[in-house]
Order: C-alpha cells, then structure tokens, then sequence
C-alpha cells in the first residue's frame, strides 16, 4: 500500500500526507486555512483527486480516510524529518486562526503534540506552545472533557524548559496547578500528587498555592482514611485567609450564631435584601468562600459542631462582601443546620427553597444546593420515594457539569436513601454495582466506595445467599466499625451500623449484634450532635426495635431508655411527615405496648403499623411489621392469626425481592 501511494503525483502524495497529520479526517473548514500549504496550490483539488482514486471520502462537512490502513500508509510515506517540517507549516498556517477559535486551537495543540517538546528548540517557540496548551486544558476542562485536558497539560509541561519555575514562573505554576485539578477529576492520584508537590515546594507565596490548596483538601476529605486531616488543614487554609474557628465550639456560641444569622436572612424583606446583594469583588473572601463550602461537606461527613458555624460565616460574608457563587450553598446549608441542630424543619425547609430560588438557572450552583435540598432537607418534609428520582437527575447533571464529587455525593445519597426505603432490590442492585464500577474505574474516589460497600453487600444478604454474603456478620464487622470512627467518618460508621441492624432485624439474628448495639446506640445517642440526618431514621427505628427484643429479655433499664429515645424521636419526625414515620412509629409504639403487657394496645399498634407502611409504599417495612406481628400473636395464643400474616409478610419480601429472607422465613419452625 505505501509502494501504490508513492507512485502517485507529487502533489497528490504531498495532500495525503497532509492529511494523515491530522489523523483520520478533517474539517472543510481546517483545510480551506491549509489549501495553499505544503507546495500545494490548491489541497482540495489534490484530496478530489484522491477520492475518485477512492483513497480518501469527501462528505459535505469534511475528508476522511477510506480505511486505517491508507491511514497508517500515508502516515510513513515519507521520513520523519519531512513530516516534521510539514507539521511544523501546517501549525504555522493555522496558529493565527488558534486563539479566536476553539476547535482550530485543539487542532494546534494536537499537532503540537505529534511534534513533540523535543524537536523544539527556539525558547519562545517553546513557551508559547506551552501557554497554547494551557488555554485549550482550561478549556477541555470547563467542558469536563478531562482526558483531552490532562494531555493538553502534560504536553504544555513538557515543553518547560530546565529552570522554568525561575524563567517562567506564572505559566509554570499554572500549568501544575492545572494538572493536579484535572489529573484529581480523573482519579489519577500519582500524578496529581507529584502536580501538588512541584506547586508546594515552589510557590513563592501562599496565595499562589490555594488552587492546588482546593484539590488537596478534596483529596484528603475523598481519600478514606484522611477526613481528620483534612479537616485540620482546611481550617489552616482558613486561618491564613483570615477566618477563624474556635477548635471546640461551646454549643451557646452556635446557637447564639445561628439564631442571629437567621434573623439577619429571613422574613420577606431580608429575602429581598439577599436578591438585590452585589457581586462579591474581594479576591481574599471569594477563597475564603470556597474553602468554607469545602470545609461544610467535610463536616457533614465527620458530623462535626463546626457545620452550623461554616454556614453562618459564609452567610455573614456574603452580607458584607458581596454575593458569590459559594454564597447559596451557604444559605442551603444554614436551612440544613436548623434542621439538624434546632429541628426546625419548616424554616429549613423553607430557607432551602429560597437558595434555590437565588441560584436561578446556575446549573453548577444548584447541583449542590439540590443535593442538600434533596438528600438532607426535604426528606424531613415530602415522601420520600418522591425525592429519589430528584437525587439520581442531580448525580447526572452534575457529572455532566464535571462536579465529580457532587455527583459521588448524590449518588451515595441516592444508595443510601433508597436501600432503606424499599427500593426494588433486583433493579436496585444492578445500579449500585454500576455505581461502585464507575467510581472505582473512573474516579477512584475510595471513602465512596467504602460507603457503598455495605449497601452492596447488604443487597447481597437480603437477596440470597447465591449473591454474596449469607449474613451481615460477614461484612460489617466491629472492626470496620471501630476503623471508621478511628478516622472520624462518623456518618460511613453510622450508615453501617443501620445497615447491620436493618438485616439483624430482618433476618431475626439478635445474638451476634447485642455487644455492638450496647456500644454504639450509647455512643450516638449521646453525641446528639446531628438531631436529624438521613441515617439518624434508620439507626434509631432498628435500634428500637432490637432495644425492645432484648428489653423484652432482660428487662434491663438500658434498653428500655434506648427505646424510649428512638420513640420520641419519631414522635417529632411523624408530626413533621406522616408519610416517612408514621407506619416506623406505630411499630415501635407496638413492640413497646409488647413488652409491657398491654396486648390490646399492641396488637392494634400492629395493625396499623402494617396498614400505614402499605398505604406510605415501604414494603419491607410492612413485611415486617407482619411478621413481628405474628411473633406476637404466637405468644399470646392468638394462632388464628400467624399464617395469614407471615404469608403477607413473604409476599412482601418477594415483591421486595428479599429472597434470602424468605427462605429463612419458609424454613423457619
């Protein structure tokens, strides 16, 4: 095939190779800037030529190779030297044309990459074909095109010369500034590392260093082992950007803050006060505001008392200063604060809807705000099955926004929220593996896959022993407990612990998690540092239930008070939405009616715990709430009962599709 391409004409052998620079095809558009190029005087006549030899295809928009193979053949036509020097023309024509247009300067940067840093040796050949790749990895970025972004900027680096953090300090420290960010969005922790490193230990000042600042405090917060560290890092960053925070805050000093925030931001008029807020121009508060948005999802994360006082700060900055993006995500995250400090829902609520609101058509903006709004807030408010669609369109407008950790976010939030609401568990596993694939090969973000672990492995349970673990003994065990709150992921720790209760419940195994019940229902009972998170539901509803069983037992004070907690707990939720607690409530108040004796009250507690679940749609819980009914029913002689509620209670798994529950049930005596 090279031997048929060299006996064609001079200037028809000179267009195919010119056309092989710019790989399988090219625009009409590219090459009417080129058509004089390269000794041809005119390279669409030659490329028409070359089609009727049905080497290459023309179509109205562009020339194409008929085949990789004629590809390959023109590709070593000719040496590397006179390939190199058509290159090298080729960029010559187009440079001018690079910087008013997009597509022609990743055309550039793409050619100079083929002639790579090693064939250039004028110095400010040099530099400015690394600026060039730092533009167009600026602009792959914005579009979260990452890949094209980290070769744009490995090419750019590579085109630096020895010394250049001294000659070329600007475009250098951009430069590695730009690839730990994009080298971060892919995952690729090695080189980002080696980026943050080079940024670190050359950077003049500390000004210099908070670009890279930002991606190493998502590193240590995503990591899986580092939240402690980041944590204390990010308050570093913020105590040189001259914000401040006392290491533990009195809890007067939180309420005192908060509730003089609130007034500053509600009521009809400071709502129209926010709208009307000019734009923040301080370079130093819009840092500050961007790592206090990070520092809010690191606290959420460790369940830390800083989280109120974050989002009081970046709201009283914003009052002063100036509005800034980070400035809605401050005010849905003070809604999220009275919700879990005060619970006070209905202003939550409410507050969480006006920074939506304020955000407009932000597309970035709202996909954290709809996060907080959909994941932590309105939960406490709407049905709940209502919201999950809500949290699967913020995870796919957020990674078509390039917000990664957003959409790791929500979808976690997503997993979470629909394992324990009855999400059909067939549909529902085929998403969480599609989840857990995606992060570990994609973003490799380790704390997510920690998290959906249990998820997963919980699915795997119910479903059946064919599937993956038999019993959640096998893992959750008390020393991942134990290692989670050693690094302080007090919400990963507290999300297994529902999980390993939910299915002890489930699967009626109370004896292999008693000692873990005693330690850690004790444990965040009297932290009560987030009254009302998501998780809070499901740790305190089994919890209260396996408290009743051993109380029932052992008539010990322990349980009982566990117990007592987990009811008036619900007790609030149910008066804010009888559709999320209700039916929880009901089955709690009927275990507890059981173990004091009061059989009449039990049983229509029962009851409508099975009629509430059925009409709310949480089909697992009225499986269960059916069968806990028919436990008691069997104890006090009331056999008339037990079949026609176990029956409903597997009708229920099945549908649920807990098959490996309902072979338990079945072989049960």
């Amino acid at each position: 095939l090279t031997r048929k391409l060299l006996r064609l004409s001079k200037d028809q052998l000179s267009g195919i190779v010119m056309l092989s620079c710019f790989g399988s095809e090219v625009s009409l558009e590219v090459l009417a800037l080129v058509r004089s190029s390269c000794g041809n005087s005119d390279i669409m006549n030659t490329l028409d030529c070359l089609a009727q030899a049905r080497l290459v295809e023309r179509s109205d928009e562009k020339y194409c190779f008929v085949h990789d193979m004629i590809l390959h053949a023109a590709q070593g036509a000719v040496d590397e030297n006179e390939r190199m020097i058509i290159m090298k023309e080729l960029l010559q024509a187009l440079l001018p044309h690079g910087y008013s247009d997009d597509t022609i300067l990743f055309i550039v940067v793409d050619l100079i990459s083929r002639v790579g840093a090693n064939r250039v040796h004028d110095s400010e050949t040099r530099l400015l074909f690394a600026q060039l790749n730092l533009t167009a990895a600026k602009k792959a970025t914005n579009t979260t095109d990452f890949a094209s972004a980290s070769t744009c900027v490995k090419c750019g680096v590579s085109f630096l010369s020895v010394g250049h953090w001294e000659s070329s300090y600007r475009l250098s420290l951009e430069l590695f500034s730009q690839s730990a960010l994009v080298e971060w969005a892919l995952g690729n922790t090695e080189h980002m590392m080696r980026s943050l490193d080079e940024v670190f230990n050359n950077a003049n000042c500390f000004e210099d260093t908070l670009r890279a600042a930002h991606v190493k405090l998502a590193y240590l917060r995503m990591t899986g082992n580092c939240l402690a560290e980041a944590f204390g890092y990010g308050f570093q960053v913020l105590e040189n950007l001259g914000e401040s925070f006392p290491a533990t805050p009195e809890n007067g000093i939180i309420v005192q803050e908060m509730l003089g925030t609130k007034q500053l931001v509600t009521g009809s008029l400071n709502e129209s006060k926010l709208r009307s807020l000019p734009e923040m121009t301080d370079s130093t508060k819009k840092e500050a505001m961007a790592f206090l948005e990070e520092m809010l999802r690191c606290s959420y994360q460790i369940q830390s008392i800083h989280l109120p006082l974050l989002a009081c700060r970046m709201v009283r900055i914003s009052l002063k200063y100036g509005w800034t993006k980070s400035s809605c995500v401050g005010l849905a995250s003070l809604a999220l604060s009275l919700v879990t400090v005060f619970s006070d829902f209905s202003e939550g609520y409410s507050m969480v809807k006006t920074s939506m609101s304020i955000a407009g058509s932000d597309k970035r903006v709202l996909c954290y705000i709809t996060t907080t709004a959909y994941g932590m807030i309105n939960i406490w408010k709407e049905p709940i099955q209502a919201i999950l669609p809500q949290l699967k369109d913020v995870y796919n407008m957020s990674l078509k926004y390039g917000l990664i950790d957003n959409a790791l976010a929500s979808g976690m939030l997503h997993a979470y929220r629909a394992f324990f609401t009855g999400s059909l568990l067939k549909p529902f596993s085929k998403e969480v593996a599609l989840f857990i694939r995606n992060n570990l090969e994609r973003h490799k973000r380790m704390v997510m896959h920690l998290c959906a672990l249990p998820v997963s492995n919980g699915i795997s349970c119910l479903r059946g022993s064919s599937f993956g673990p038999q019993y959640v003994e096998e893992f959750i065990t008390e020393e991942q407990l134990a290692e989670a709150l050693r690094n302080k992921e007090s919400t990963v720790c507290e999300g297994m612990l529902a999980i390993k209760m939910m299915c002890t419940s489930i699967f009626r195994r109370f004896d292999g998690v008693k000692a873990t019940a005693r330690q850690y229902l004790e444990l965040f009972e009297r932290q009560g540092r987030a009254s009302a998170q998501f998780v809070n539901i499901y740790r305190l509803f089994y919890g209260g239930l396996l408290s009743l069983h051993y109380y029932r037992e052992s008539r010990e004070q322990f349980w009982l008070d566990r117990a007592a907690h987990a009811i008036q707990k619900m007790e609030v939720w149910t008066a804010e939405s009888v559709w999320n607690f209700e039916n929880k409530l009901f089955l709690l108040q009927a275990e507890r009616h059981y173990a004091f004796g009061e059989m009449d009250r039990a049983a229509e507690k029962y009851m409508l715990a099975q009629e509430s679940s059925k009409k709310h749609r949480f089909i697992h819980e009225e499986a269960l709430a059916c069968e806990l009914a028919a436990a008691f029913h069997e104890k006090t002689g009331n056999v008339q009962f037990v079949a026609e509620l176990i029956d409903r209670a597997v009708n229920c798994y099945q549908t649920w599709g807990a098959e490996g529950k309902v072979e338990s049930l079945l072989l049960s005596p």
